[in-house]
Parts: C-alpha cells; structure tokens; sequence
C-alpha cells in the first residue's frame, strides 16, 4: 500500500511541475505577405497596359523597422548569379507611447511588372522592371532593367501560393518570372529544388528590418 501511495506521490508532483512549467511563444510575425489577384474585377482592364507579367501580393507590417527592402536577384538553374537592385521604401506611419519603442506600420500592396523586348542585338533580350507600393499614404515606384544574353522564346510568372509570416529581418521571395530559350518552359516555385528547372529567374524578395540573406 505504500509502494502504491509513493507512486501516486510521485506522479502527482511531475504533473504538478509540467503544469507549472512556463510554455514559450513563438513570436508573432512582424510581416504577413498574402497573394491576391491583381487583375480581379474591373481592375482586369489594366493587364494590356501592366502585361501578363504582372503580379501583386498584400503586405502588412508592424515593428521596430522604418522601412520595407525589396530585393530583386537572378537566378539560373537554382543558383543566383547576380543582384539587379535593392529598393527600400520608407514607412511613414507610426505610433509610440513614453517609454516605449516606437511601432511603425504598413498596411497596402506590393505590385510588379516585366516587360521584355528585342533591342539592336538580336541575340538579347531586354526587360523593364517596375515594382510599386502602394498604400493609404500614396504610392512609390522604381524601374530597373535586366539584360539577357539569349532571344528569350518563352516566359511566365513565379506566384506566390500562400500567404507568409516573416519575423522581423527575415526576407522571403514573394513573386518572380522565369524565362527560356527553349520551346518548352516548366511550372516552378520558390522551393529550391523547383527553381532548378528555370533556366533564368528573376526573385523578388522582400523583408523588413536587418535582413538575413537565407536561400529562398
């Protein structure tokens, strides 16, 4: 009988400790990053002038970091063999009370168009690139070009399949197209075992904060 009493005793006081052990959160996601249809509604009377290589995600931020970077990179075969551009936009709403770090906000959408052509050179491709933020303060927009050495044949977009909660300094890739010279082009994503199968890849990649330089 007291065997089976110190037994219990025992249990008793493990669960008792487990109980009282404090469970740690994770941190809540200073950037949430959702596609949505750019095209949706009326708003489909914009793709002739936007093209078909054109895409938009919804971004909300809130922390410790003044400004949203966009990041945009080459990649061929699943390896980035160059950056075209870093693009940091300022956020102007925020919020503080004494003795407290200050919050700044952004609440509004990230929109991106390629728009590719032949130049002199037969044997390259030239692209424009434009990426836009926009929200309830306006909007701000840069362009960048990307030269190809190929007469690319085929192209289309990388979207984003669901929507994303970074931490603050961590980055992700958000949209992108790819491109080939070939005949045939294969669907990919952001996973880098998919991105090996895109000849040439243009990755945007967005964060807030001190951003860490992890693969996509």
């Amino acid at each position: 009988m007291k065997k089976w009493l110190g037994l219990i005793l025992v249990a008793g006081l493990a669960v008792s400790a487990a109980a009282c052990t404090p469970v740690e959160k994770a941190p809540e996601a200073a950037m949430q990053v959702k596609p949505v249809d750019l095209f949706a509604g009326d708003a489909q009377k914009f793709k002739p002038f936007l093209g078909l290589m054109s895409g938009a995600v919804q971004v909300k931020y809130r922390g410790k970091s003044n400004e949203i970077k966009t990041t945009l990179e080459v990649w061929e075969y699943g390896k980035k063999t160059q950056t075209l551009g870093e693009l940091g936009e300022s956020i102007r709403d925020k919020d503080g009370k004494e003795g407290k770090e200050e919050q700044y906000s952004f609440d509004g959408e990230a929109i991106f168009s390629v728009k590719g052509s032949q130049g002199e050179d037969p044997n390259k491709t030239h692209y424009e690139i434009t990426v836009a933020l926009i929200d309830k303060n306006g909007s701000t927009s840069s362009q960048l070009d990307w030269v190809v050495d190929a007469k690319q044949v085929a192209s289309s977009p990388i979207e984003l399949a669901e929507e994303l909660n970074l931490q603050e300094g961590e980055r992700a890739a958000v949209w992108g197209m790819q491109a080939t010279d070939e005949q045939v082009i294969k669907t990919v994503d952001f996973t880098p075992e998919s991105l090996k199968n895109a000849k040439w890849a243009l990755l945007v990649f967005m964060s807030a904060g001190s951003e860490e330089t992890p693969a996509p």
